[in-house]
């Protein structure tokens, strides 16, 4: 039987291995790239977790309304810690503006720890609903999302991150 201190031990092993993982793919440079980094605070209402995350904004179209937005975060809380493998795509409403407002939708995998609770750590498919606004100018572009995750273990999050 795992103890709380080991499952603790073994989430932030996971949590290392991803961000890892995550940031050997994303941490290139912006030329050999041709996307924007970002990084990402929030909070998972469900599992009362705060959350990091990190990503990457992928332009699909030439007009730039379109958007393939690849994204791992982590969250640990008081109900239970998670770990969600997001593959979002999103579209711009307004490209004329220096503000992106956007909506979008994307499938997301959940590794969720129930925080030694008693339970096993479950793994399930999941979908991303979600709607942001930021800036599309400058070196640095601070943004705000709210999303839904429709799974299993559903959740609603709120992030707030910058991307350069």
């Amino acid at each position: 039987m795992m103890t709380r201190d080991n499952k603790k031990k073994r989430w932030l092993r996971m949590l290392a291995f991803a961000m890892l993982l995550t940031a050997s793919v994303i941490l290139r440079p912006a030329s050999s790239r041709g996307s924007d980094l970002g990084f990402r605070v929030g909070y998972f209402f469900d599992a009362q977790a705060l959350s990091i995350g990190m990503e990457v904004l992928n332009s699909l179209d030439n007009h730039s309304q379109w958007y393939f937005n690849p994204n791992v975060e982590m969250a640990m809380g008081d109900e239970r810690n998670v770990a969600a493998f997001n593959g979002d795509f999103h579209y711009d409403l307004d490209s004329t503006s220096n503000t992106a407002v956007w909506l979008g939708a994307g499938p997301a995998l959940l590794i969720t720890d129930p925080d030694g609770r008693g339970g096993d750590t479950e793994v399930d498919p999941a979908l991303n609903m979600f709607v942001g606004l930021g800036a599309k100018t400058g070196t640095y572009r601070p943004f705000i999302q709210m999303k839904g995750i429709i799974s299993d273990n559903s959740d609603a999050a709120l992030a707030v991150g910058i991307r350069f």
